[in-house]
């Protein structure tokens, strides 16, 4: 028999022999190539008896070649279901605890202790085709192992392949290895597989404390992960008492304010699974131990990360306590919300904003949703008065009204009938839309123009519902004057300060007021022999007083002439809006509303086409303006027909040619009349002219790459 027992030992008694060893390591070279490359399946009585040889090789050799390679080659057969292996399993576990006690400490990155390890995984491993994925795999996501868990089979430790003194063992060259080497994975597959068969002893337990630790501390992800992964399942699967699951769930809460923001998220992300996790009764019983850090974290937390993450594992905290647990919290948040300091006012707007993207069930069977919807109205109103009398400041004041907007803006969205009739509301909006910060612009903007969409600009009437509604702008005389200035204030905003949603959002609420204000220009006046200019801004300029003037009580007219005073300022982006403005109208407002203000629209555009046209360099951020401009000049001239553009078009040229002559003969006036006067003018526009070219120069070494000249401290 080829495998006969005294054969086999008779030829390991000289395997220290340097020419036999040589031929042992050719052998299971050979091995370790054929199991790795060819398909075993239906043939696995031919790989059973090397179970026992490579058992023997294991035992006998000292040499770290053959050590290494019969650690491969039975890393590949303990994968199949061979009848020798349930035989040789401890002998195989205590051999390769004797490498591993043997091989040192200071030894763990080593090749040899990494497959020792995967050894005693697929051997102590319950599961084996979970052992085999653990270690064929970096890690598995914590969510899906969890599930995985709770799904599977009861697990034992009574039957380990090895004793209690040998896993106590184990268990420390773990605890050393986990905290001290580079190379994890193997260490924390074993580690998993100890988990599985739920062994319990004091050594465990405080590897458990140090793999709480490096879910935290290390400064390798994946380390992080897999060791939260580990802790996650200890802390599910293993029986314990009262005191001390507190004391891990009050040590996972303590992590989220440890010192780096890796180290937070890490916490953050366990505890958010062990709040989807965790049985309901016990998730209420330390519902205060989560809720109250998880709030301050969502407030104080300076990285956006972690703000993100702990409101998301808040979320999930609403989504499953009961409505007496909900309660009680929700009391807290009301009870913030009274308070005069402002830090307690901005935590409770934000956590009104939890409360409606997770519980609206317990919104609507109560009678919050009306009590809250006052206490959102009473604190924009009192922050839309500080804002108006006394100076802005730009630090966080806005993030407690921003806040609010978003409430608002989810009741909006989700209890549409809450609010619909509430005017006050909807008149406050119309102010934030001239706020100082663009968060709060764009907030307000977005909220309006849902608002507008859901009405007909011609009946002002509600398109669809059971009971339509009518818009508030019919029973509040000079809202709809109020709304298009504020709309025109973004267009117009400085270029530093151009928001691109905010842009596109008045472009769209404007085209909808146009047509509203055509239909019902009445509604732009707070009374009957009321001017509109006595409702104007601060920012309308002289000539728009003066247009005011003469287009008195012509709504359209002011609109289209305040855009078009807006695009004769420089600056691209904020000309940019108005012309996609300008195209808006025309496609959405019939031809005859927009053909009497085709002058209007042209004059912004002819001076773009001018001012570039006389420049000899046009610098490449200009030329998407001047496309823009030539596109809407032929979707002007389809949209009314040739002859009046054209008819248009001239008179706006000589009207410019006109201005520009006057200009001419002014300033010869002024150098013969006052020369000082026209010195200084010189010197001002040549100093312009400067920055300009400077500034141009600037844009073309961003747009190579050289953003800024090196410091020699660089270097």
């Amino acid at each position: 028999d080829r495998h006969d027992t005294k054969k086999i030992n008779s030829s390991l008694e000289g395997i220290h022999d340097p020419t036999k060893a040589h031929a042992v390591y050719f052998g299971l070279n050979l091995l370790h190539s054929c199991l790795k490359k060819t398909k075993i399946d239906g043939h696995e009585m031919m790989a059973d008896p090397f179970v026992k040889i490579l058992t023997n090789c294991l035992r006998f050799s000292k040499d770290n070649t053959i050590i290494l390679m019969t650690l491969k080659c039975l890393y590949h057969l303990l994968k199949l279901n061979l009848p020798s292996v349930p035989l040789y399993t401890k002998k195989i576990c205590s051999n390769t605890l004797r490498l591993l006690t043997t091989t040192g400490i200071s030894y763990y990155q080593n090749e040899i202790t990494q497959n020792c390890f995967k050894t005693l995984t697929l051997l102590i491993s319950f599961d084996r085709k979970y052992a085999i994925h653990e270690l064929e795999s970096s890690h598995t996501p914590l969510l899906l192992q969890s599930e995985e868990d709770q799904n599977g089979n009861a697990k034992s430790s009574s039957d380990l392949p090895l004793s209690n003194n040998q896993m106590k063992i184990l268990i420390s060259m773990l605890h050393s290895s986990a905290t001290e080497a580079k190379h994890h994975n193997a260490t924390f597959s074993l580690i998993k597989a100890i988990t599985s068969r739920k062994y319990v002893s004091s050594e465990y337990y405080d590897l458990m404390k140090a793999i709480l630790k490096l879910s935290v501390q290390s400064q390798n992800t994946n380390v992080r992960q897999q060791a939260s992964q580990i802790f996650f399942r200890y802390l599910v699967e293993y029986p314990m008492g009262k005191e001390k699951m507190e004391n891990h769930l009050k040590q996972i809460v303590l992590n989220i304010q440890y010192e780096y923001e890796a180290g937070r998220l890490s916490s953050l992300s366990l505890l958010q699974t062990v709040i989807q996790k965790l049985p309901i009764p016990l998730l209420e019983e330390n519902t205060q131990l989560f809720f109250l850090p998880l709030t301050l974290s969502l407030v104080n937390d300076e990285s956006n990360l972690c703000r993100e993450s702990a409101a998301n594992c808040i979320s999930f905290l609403l989504k499953r306590l009961s409505m007496e647990s909900l309660q009680s919290l929700y009391e807290y948040v009301l009870r913030w919300s009274k308070g005069n300091e402002r830090q307690l006012l901005r935590t409770s707007a934000q956590l009104f904003g939890l409360f409606l993207d997770t519980r609206l069930d317990y919104i609507r069977r109560t009678d919050i949703a009306g009590d809250l919807s006052d206490i959102i109205f009473q604190c924009l109103l009192n922050e839309i008065d500080s804002i108006e009398n006394a100076s802005i400041s730009l630090g966080k004041e806005w993030e407690l009204c921003y806040f609010y907007l978003l409430c608002v803006e989810k009741i909006n969205i989700q209890i549409p009938n809450l609010i619909m009739k509430q005017e006050k509301i909807w008149l406050l909006l119309i102010k934030y839309l001239v706020h100082p910060h663009p968060w709060v612009q764009r907030t307000a903007s977005r909220i309006i123009y849902s608002y507008l969409s859901q009405f007909d600009s011609s009946t002002l009437m509600q398109k669809s519902g059971e009971k339509k509604h009518v818009i508030f702008l019919s029973s509040n005389p000079g809202s709809l004057f109020d709304l298009a200035r504020n709309f025109c204030h973004q267009l117009g905003t400085d270029e530093n300060k151009q928001m691109a949603e905010t842009s596109i959002l008045a472009i769209k609420s404007l085209a909808w007021i146009i047509r509203a204000m055509d239909s019902h220009s009445q509604l732009c006046f707070k009374e009957e022999n009321e001017d509109i200019y006595d409702n104007g801004f601060d920012e309308i300029e002289s000539e728009d007083r003066n247009m005011l003037v003469s287009t008195h009580r012509k709504p359209v007219t002011w609109l289209v002439t305040r855009l078009s005073n807006i695009a004769k300022l420089q600056g691209d982006k904020r000309r940019e809006a108005i012309f996609k403005c300008f195209a808006a109208l025309t496609t959405s407002c019939e031809t005859s509303t927009m053909e009497p203000y085709l002058e209007l629209m042209l004059e912004p555009l002819n001076r773009v086409i001018a001012e570039n046209s006389n420049k000899s360099n046009l610098a490449e951020n200009s030329l998407p303006l001047l496309d823009l401009s030539k596109e809407l000049l032929q979707m002007l001239e389809d949209a009314f027909g040739t002859d009046a553009f054209l008819k248009a078009f001239t008179v706006v040229k000589d009207k410019a040619r006109e201005k520009r002559e006057r200009r001419k003969k002014e300033l010869i006036t002024e150098a013969v009349n006052d020369p000082k006067a026209a010195i200084t003018r010189k010197i001002h526009k040549q100093e312009k002219e400067k920055r300009r070219k400077k500034r141009r120069v600037n844009e073309r070494k961003s747009l190579r790459g050289m953003f800024h000249k090196k410091s020699r401290l660089d270097h």
